[in-house]
């Protein structure tokens, strides 16, 4: 099996997923988001950002 790890991410897609990681990561830290899901937002913005980093 050949996998094909070619770019799928257009530059406004990174710069989307860029801007939902901020946001998530903007409200945990005003603690508008706060417990268990706040655990969750930050790994979601996390994955933004790794996704958004390598275009993936």
């Amino acid at each position: 099996m050949d996998l094909d790890w070619k770019r799928n991410l257009s530059n406004t897609d990174r710069m989307i997923r860029t801007a939902i990681g901020i946001m998530l990561l903007a409200l945990v830290l005003t603690k508008f988001i706060t417990g268990a899901w706040a655990v969750v937002a930050v790994i979601f913005a996390l994955s933004q950002f790794v996704e958004a980093y390598f275009a993936y």
